[in-house]
């Protein structure tokens, strides 16, 4: 996979002064709506992201245009990634852009998958849209969600160990279990299990069952919220909370089919029982391990949204517009 080459693009200042410039293959247009970009044909990209080096400095910028073509900016776009206020691609704050020369195709192709040993025999496969984890025993592997379909992650499992696979969903949106397909089964809660795809076979867990695989044995806890069937899973020895979507920075999307905001903050109380039995949280996005305060954070934040204590900022959400409510600690996207 190409590398993503991290650059500071221009301040919004500098690139409005800029605009329009006529690039190799458009030019940025500025109407009172918004800018966009218009192609040599006079076609405009809308609804999709693209590549674009529109000062000609040899590097391009990754943005995304809505379905009327319009330029986002200082946003969180459908797919659930930031754009700053130039309407460039972020991660951590950072730009993402690469050479201007390569083949421009989506803009995923540049997507690096890295492995990382978190603890010993526990390992997360990590890109910038999502996470899985693989824990490596003596007869057998558990893979911990699938990433996307296109990630491949029996490939990359198959770099750490030629050990049989079984594996657990934490719940199941598609940046969960894009990689199902790989396998023939896995482990679901079965409140999420109508979200697999047909030809798999689900193992239901539920409250309390164990699944050990090594030096590490994970109990089962419900905490419906961010879907109807979220787990996380709690080994106790090393104090590691495998999370899902629940207990992260955020932000947590909370809209949609099998969303319940009383039920999360429900699903919070219960896991902060838990917190003398756990040190690090492992995501499945944003920054990790994080401490078990993030329980809290999440508990308190939000029951301050459904108190009405936060304000929501309008932001693109999945084909959509919802409101952005940053708390204390933790943000949510919802209604």
């Amino acid at each position: 996979m190409k590398k993503i080459y991290a650059r500071i693009l221009l301040t919004a200042a500098a690139l409005t002064a800029a605009l329009p410039i006529t690039a190799a293959a458009g030019t940025w247009e500025r109407e009172p709506a918004g800018w966009w970009w218009k192609e040599e044909d006079g076609s405009y990209p809308a609804g999709e992201w693209r590549w674009l080096d529109g000062n000609q400095d040899g590097i391009a910028e990754c943005y995304y245009f809505n379905g009327a073509g319009w330029l986002v900016t200082d946003a969180q776009t459908p797919d659930g990634w930031m754009v700053n206020a130039d309407g460039a691609w972020t991660e951590d704050g950072i730009v993402q852009a690469r050479e201007a020369e390569e083949d421009f195709g989506g803009m995923w192709d540049t997507i690096a998958l890295e492995t990382k040993e978190v603890m010993t025999n526990l390992y997360a496969l990590d890109e910038s849209r999502t996470r899985a984890y693989l824990v490596v025993g003596e007869d057998k592997a558990l893979l911990i969600d699938t990433l996307f379909e296109e990630d491949n992650v029996l490939e990359k499992v198959r770099e750490i160990t030629d050990l049989p696979v079984e594996v657990v969903i934490t719940h199941g949106h598609p940046d969960h279990i894009g990689g199902i397909g790989y396998f023939d089964s896995c482990y679901i809660n079965e409140k999420d299990a109508y979200l697999l795809p047909e030809g798999i076979t689900a193992r239901y867990i539920s409250e309390g069952d164990v699944l050990s695989c090594g030096e590490y044995s994970f109990e089962v806890i419900e905490i419906p919220g961010h879907t109807e069937g979220s787990i996380a899973l709690l080994d106790r020895n090393h104090r590691v909370l495998i999370a899902g979507d629940s207990v992260q920075p955020g932000p947590i999307v909370m809209f949609g089919e099998g969303t319940d905001l009383e039920a999360y903050i429900s699903s919070m109380a219960k896991l902060m029982n838990y917190a003398d039995d756990i040190q690090y949280v492992l995501a499945g996005h944003h920054e990790y391990p994080v401490g078990s305060a993030y329980i809290q954070y999440a508990y308190e934040d939000a029951l301050a949204l459904v108190n009405g204590e936060l304000t929501g900022t309008p932001t693109p959400a999945m084909g959509t517009t919802k409101n952005l409510y940053q708390g204390a600690h933790v943000s949510f996207i919802a209604d």
